[in-house]
């Protein structure tokens, strides 16, 4: 039998099944010691010692048996050593238990459990106690590992890593359960951006992104009221719960937030403007999915429109119209390689009429998507956004391509051709060498370039005029003519007009808007513009030409060319066979 077992047998202290697990695996020691102020130990078995790391001689020289002193360096152990003794004997207790940090002689803190037992022997007139101490150290480090691995798998579950802030986990946790809490109108999801905000990290690194959208997140935050909620979704955007009053009380509050946000740039010596989109959803279901609510949150956001006062912020709220919008962009994203493929986009021609004879003296490509399912869709539900998303790079050479199909079919069979027209986006020129690609198709087909003109739109040549210069250079060093599309659609200016060696002119149908076509300041613009476009050597052509008196005006004014409803529509290539080259012609194409 060991001497601590002894011990506890004297004394009649009953192990119970805890401490029996722990005399199966740890070291025990039991020290005999006073119930005075210094728990002035008597004597201790060799385990004792053995555990604080002293040999019995040292720690009596050092500590006299009192074992407050042992504790100078981290007295508030021994102060919760004190009170648990304090405690069990107020309560008239026989013993206590208690854990507190002890320090071995080397230095290395150390867990250790005390269970005191008091017995009616004294001493000087001291009570006499027995303690049991269990080294706990390495069960209790493994449990703060365990809690601090807890802490950290909490952390990487629920905390944003940049924000130091929710997550979108723990988001959908707390706004999902408030909304489901909440009555219909009593909250609105937005889902904010940072416009642009790619060119903070070009412009002044990272680590300055990283900077403004945690002060991003702060202001946002600092807005906030009580059961509301906010966290960041993705690099530069956030989504916020915010109680839902009415809609000019949410709008001026997201106007003061995006103010707040812009302070950011008073103290830097290189500022930078911030302007914030905000996507704002009523939550008027509160059973509906929050993914879902979310989603409609995204796409008041993705159609927010720079059409508000403040210059900070913009926003828009959620209708259904534009998320059938956008379901109706994603159904022609998944289908429009396959339709190109199958060769559903189909070159319609619309016929230039020449003033001076009345003859067709040109044509304009266009393109129509002829969908098996939906029939023929008009190009103003693909075209813009195929140019979004840049797929109008391949359609204009899919276009381009059938043209000089077309043109080389004519050729072959005899037909005198007339020029084509082809539409040039602008999404063409993030490649310098875009030209060549045009290149490559016209000398499959061994087409001339003089039959065919490249159209630029007036919005891309006033974007860019430098860039543009060099593009219109290149197309006339390949031979082909060039000409501006829409002249007349925006603010157009006449200086740079006279820089730019365009071919054509192509007037747009805002300049024959007006109901009265006697309109004089009307005549006089388009006269003045007809006069100044035959100065430069430029032809011109009036587009969206819709009556015989436009018609009239346009051939008195000396316009080359008229491109409208009034003549043709944009028709199928087999009917413009037969109006540009009569019916024996186009039965022989």
């Amino acid at each position: 039998m060991s001497e601590n077992e002894q011990i506890l047998r004297h004394y009649d202290i009953a192990p119970d099944s805890e401490y029996n697990m722990l005399m199966s695996v740890l070291r025990v020691s039991v020290s005999r010691h006073l119930m005075d102020e210094h728990f002035t130990v008597v004597e201790a078995n060799p385990y004792y010692y053995e555990i604080i790391g002293y040999p019995k001689e040292e720690y009596e020289t050092l500590y006299h048996n009192k074992c407050d002193l042992y504790f100078k360096n981290n007295p508030e152990d021994w102060a919760s050593i004190v009170r648990a003794v304090e405690k069990a004997v107020d309560a008239g207790q026989t013993s206590y238990e208690t854990l507190a940090r002890m320090i071995h002689k080397s230095g290395r803190p150390m867990w250790i459990k005390l269970v005191s037992v008091f017995t009616d022997e004294t001493i000087n007139g001291y009570p006499v106690a027995y303690t049991v101490m269990t080294d706990m150290t390495d069960y209790i480090e493994q449990e703060q590992a365990l809690q601090r691995s807890n802490a950290k798998l909490l952390e990487l579950a629920f905390v944003d890593p940049l924000t130091r802030g929710p997550n979108r986990t723990k988001f959908d946790m707390d706004a999902g359960g408030a909304i489901l809490e909440s009555a219909p109108g009593d909250y609105v999801l937005v889902s904010a951006d940072i416009r642009k905000f790619k060119l903070i990290n070009d412009l002044f690194g990272i680590e300055m992104g990283d900077r403004t959208l945690r002060y991003v997140y702060e202001v946002l935050k600092q807005n906030l009221e009580e059961g509301e909620f906010l966290c960041r979704t993705a690099a530069d955007n956030f989504c916020l719960l915010l109680h839902n009053t009415d809609k000019r009380k949410i709008i001026n509050r997201l106007s003061v937030m995006a103010h707040d946000i812009n302070r950011f740039n008073e103290d830097q010596e290189r500022k930078y403007f911030l302007s914030l989109a905000f996507g704002i959803y009523p939550v008027l279901d509160p059973n509906l999915p929050l993914t879902q609510q979310l989603d409609r949150a995204n796409v008041a956001l993705k159609n927010v429109k720079d059409t508000n006062d403040s210059r900070l912020f913009a926003f828009q709220f959620y209708s259904d119209l534009d998320r059938l919008k956008l379901m109706r962009e994603k159904d022609m994203e998944n289908r429009m390689q396959d339709a190109l493929n199958a060769g559903e986009f189909v070159v319609y021609l619309q016929p230039k009429l020449s003033l001076k004879d009345d003859t067709i003296s040109g044509a304009e490509a266009l393109v129509r998507w002829q969908d098996p399912e939906r029939g023929l869709i008009p190009p103003d539900e693909f075209i813009p956004f195929f140019e979004k998303n840049r797929f109008i790079v391949e359609v204009d050479l899919y276009v381009f391509d059938q043209v000089c199909s077309l043109l080389r079919r004519w050729l072959d069979e005899g037909i005198t051709p007339v020029p084509i027209s082809v539409n040039m986006s602008r999404a063409h020129l993030a490649k310098t060498d875009f030209l060549d690609a045009y290149e490559a198709i016209r000398k499959a087909y061994g087409v001339p370039p003089e039959l065919l003109e490249i159209e630029l739109t007036e919005t891309l040549v006033f974007t860019n005029p430098e860039a543009l210069f060099q593009v219109i250079d290149q197309i006339h060093r390949r031979g082909y003519r060039c000409s501006m599309d829409d002249f007349g659609s925006g603010y157009s200016s006449l200086n740079l007009l006279k820089d730019l060696r365009m071919d054509t002119l192509k007037l747009d149908r805002a300049f024959f808007t007006s109901q009265n076509a006697d309109n004089p300041r009307e005549r006089d613009v388009v006269t003045s513009v007809i006069d100044l476009a035959e100065k430069l050597s430029m032809s011109t052509v009036a587009e969206g030409v819709e009556t015989p008196a436009q018609t009239a005006f346009l051939k008195e004014a000396r316009c080359d060319m008229v491109q409208g409803y009034v003549f043709s529509r944009p028709v199928p290539i087999p009917d413009f066979e037969a109006l540009a080259f009569g019916a024996a012609d186009s039965e022989k194409a």
